[in-house]
């Protein structure tokens, strides 16, 4: 997207946010400082091309703009604990530019390890964790979960002797789920950010 393009998006937002409905293409063309209705027409066409335009035919003021939220990165949302669960911190703290490294995120986030439970698996403290969400997850695999209303990162094993979270560091003891407690898979673990002073590291 062009920055042309991405000002007369942001116009059009902030124009239906005020006013409850979509822009003329003459109030556009006013607004953009464009002499030519032509050319919104035509900047008009490649938004709706690329999928950040929706309009409904035969419908006048009929545009919707859609804003990314992927077009800023991957969302930062809170901590995870890699140690005791702790109260997830449900606000998008920021975004991380990794489209090229993620072509579908599939609503994808990044949360903060704050512990030391994982580190035999190589995740520590400050690292970013990429969870991709989901229901179910399968035996032995990494994930974040919910545990009567807090999150943590495990390693998620089912036993005939139960369901256990399992810590990567002997300093640290297997969480069991039973039935009276409430779990819920937030997601699978699928890769992990680590920032350097030369940028990040897959």
């Amino acid at each position: 997207m062009t920055d042309k393009q991405e000002r007369l998006l942001n116009f059009i937002l902030d124009f239906h946010k005020e006013y409850g409905y979509s822009p003329s293409i003459r109030e556009m063309a006013q607004g953009m400082g464009v002499s030519s209705p032509s050319t919104i027409k035509a900047m008009l066409d490649r938004l709706e091309a690329k999928g950040m335009l929706t309009k409904s035919s035969g419908r006048a003021r009929s545009l919707t703009a859609v804003k990314h939220e992927e077009d800023k990165g991957i969302p930062i949302i809170g901590r995870i604990v890699a140690g005791v669960p702790v109260m997830a911190e449900e606000n998008i703290e920021g975004y991380i530019p990794v489209k090229e490294f993620l072509r579908n995120s599939n609503g994808g986030f990044f949360l903060i390890v704050d512990g030391y439970s994982m580190q035999d698996k190589g995740i520590l403290p400050g690292d970013y964790v990429f969870i991709q969400p989901c229901k179910e997850i399968s035996n032995g695999q990494i994930g974040a979960f919910r545990l009567n209303g807090e999150v943590t990162l495990k390693t998620f094993k089912r036993s005939e002797d139960g369901i256990f979270l399992l810590p990567a560091n002997n300093d640290f003891q297997p969480i069991p789920v039973t039935n009276d407690d409430s779990f819920e898979v937030i997601g699978r673990y699928v890769m992990l950010l680590r920032f350097r002073e030369q940028g990040y590291h897959f």
